[in-house]
């Protein structure tokens, strides 16, 4: 599958690519920030997004209605520090395919991608 991974946090992405990466996963791309999620999805049409909630520019709930208008058929995964009841909520309003607390583990990570592409 081709990913697009958006966090803030460098290592939260390295991480998160090597488990992608080590399980035949392509990373498309990455984004740091609401504002380069957006474009990273246009340009590379991905099949799963991994999109941390509290990003700058735009966070990414925030960033979700452009990303779906530019991908309409990607699967998100929202990522967060947080699994409050709010953000899980918000989460499902914007059907997102799946919530990610972190930390992860590589069960955690790919027990999130949708099973008709792995």
């Amino acid at each position: 599958m081709k990913v697009v991974i958006a966090d803030d946090d460098g290592i939260t992405r390295q991480i998160l690519r090597n488990m992608l990466q080590d399980a035949g996963h392509t990373i498309a791309a990455e984004a740091k920030n609401g504002q380069d999620v957006v474009e990273a999805c246009l340009l590379n049409q991905p099949d799963v997004l991994y999109l941390d909630i509290n990003m700058p520019m735009l966070s990414g709930f925030e960033a979700l209605p452009q990303v779906k208008q530019a991908c309409p058929d990607v699967h998100v995964v929202m990522i967060s520090a947080s699994s409050t009841l709010e953000n899980v909520r918000q989460a499902a309003k914007f059907g997102v395919g799946g919530f990610l607390v972190k930390p992860f583990t590589p069960a955690k990570v790919l027990g999130v991608l949708p099973k008709n592409k792995v």
